[in-house]
């Protein structure tokens, strides 16, 4: 799994932040570095998926179809109501499969996506949210008892935690920021592009959500995030939502030429078929939708003027 023989090597994504913070370095150098890296780290990836998998139990592979249906109804869900079958399934798989990673870090991703289809206006509703969060979090928690090295299982775990923070206050984003790193190192070692790119979209989320001073106290700079966005992109060009999140991050860097890069990227997103990367038609919409909008917010108008 790990690309031994290139001396750009990092087996801890938060060692690739702090190698990029000295202000010493030329932004140009740093690029590069984070390039090569990228180039690490997909190739980690591809030797990782290489292996045959390990050969599954009757029970794991009954759970498997259960959590197929559910996908497919969570790939349809548009509220929480619509998503339940697919928790309830995922309940009875990890009840057929007790001792199946996948199954428990599968309920925690179908429990966080009934969790962002809640309304969140009002106290009592975000406290309806922050217990089905805490939910997934258990659920996550279960599938890294049976493997502490699950990508799946620390990927969830560092997403659902750093939603929880986001729906609390700036306190709570700093004090989650080591936790969030460290999981994700856990994602990397294994497989740094485990769904396509899910822990590089974690950073440019950070990049995004978290403010400014918070980012660079860690040596977090926007632009370092984009090669690896940019290798996600070329492994599959067809999941929407890295184009959104680099786009968002060419918007954080706040000038003429990285705007012209963020709207190609949304034109992108928008001018294609969310159908055409199976499984993931639901998400591909979702992306849409946001792209919509910020393209409106960065022109001051409705796709496709400018």
């Amino acid at each position: 799994m790990r690309a031994g023989a290139c001396h750009f090597t990092i087996t801890a994504l938060s060692a690739f932040i702090f190698l990029f913070a000295s202000a010493s370095a030329a932004d140009s150098d740093k690029l590069a570095k984070a390039r090569a890296e990228a180039e690490v780290y997909a190739q980690r990836s591809l030797e990782a998926r290489k292996k045959p998998p390990r050969k599954l139990s009757a029970s794991e592979q009954k759970a498997d179809q259960m959590m197929d249906q559910a996908n497919g109804i969570i790939s349809a869900s548009e509220n929480p109501t619509q998503i339940m079958p697919a928790v309830r399934l995922y309940q009875e798989a990890v009840k057929v499969a007790p001792g199946y990673d996948k199954a428990w870090w599968g309920l925690a991703m179908a429990l966080w996506g009934k969790a962002m289809l809640m309304p969140k206006e009002s106290k009592q509703e975000k406290q309806a949210v922050f217990a089905v969060l805490a939910q997934a979090e258990d659920a996550c928690n279960q599938a890294l008892k049976i493997d502490p090295n699950s990508p799946g299982g620390n990927y969830w775990l560092s997403n659902i935690m750093l939603t929880e923070s986001s729906l609390k206050n700036i306190v709570q984003q700093a004090v989650i920021l080591p936790e969030i790193l460290r999981l994700n190192d856990k994602v990397a070692a294994v497989d740094p592009y485990f769904e396509n790119g899910a822990i590089f979209r974690t950073f440019a989320i950070v990049l995004i959500t978290v403010p400014d001073w918070l980012c660079k106290s860690i040596g977090y700079e926007p632009e370092i995030v984009i090669p690896y966005l940019d290798k996600a992109i070329e492994l599959e060009p067809k999941y929407f939502a890295n184009y959104v999140y680099r786009a968002l991050v060419y918007h954080k860097l706040n000038d003429r030429q990285s705007n012209e890069k963020a709207l190609k990227d949304l034109e992108y997103v928008l001018a294609h078929d969310p159908e055409a990367l199976k499984g993931y038609g639901r998400e591909n919409r979702d992306q849409q939708r946001d792209a919509r909008a910020f393209w409106t917010e960065i022109t001051g108008k409705e796709y496709p003027a400018r």
